[in-house]
């Protein structure tokens, strides 16, 4: 047997209407709540911001140790000079770029 959840009254397990009150035991059809759907979202864009922020603070690494900003010798190899002056700026402008992206992303 089940309660009628509106009066109480106990009704046989495969009733659909209370034969006390005449209520219905089906749901009727009503609003359904539904998330906003987001392109990125909240998780997505602070993992977005986390990884920028990373390639911010590797570029700035790679401008200290190998800029010559510290008291330790600088490297000059040629291959090294040249892929520095090719990462420093992307990682430092990248990771600004992308991480602003991933703010804006929480709310996209």
């Amino acid at each position: 047997m089940k309660n009628c959840p509106y009066c109480g009254y106990s009704n046989y397990d495969n009733a659909t209407v209370c034969r006390k009150c005449e209520n219905s035991f089906l749901a009727t059809g009503g609003t359904v709540y539904q998330p906003r759907t987001y392109w990125i979202g909240p998780e997505r864009g602070k993992v977005i911001r986390s990884r920028a922020l990373s390639m911010v603070v590797l570029g700035l690494l790679i401008k200290v140790y190998w800029g010559g900003y510290g008291p330790w010798p600088t490297i000059d190899f040629p291959i090294l000079v040249t892929l520095r002056a090719i990462l420093e700026p992307l990682l430092l402008y990248g990771g600004a770029v992308l991480w602003v992206f991933g703010w804006i992303g929480c709310y996209i």
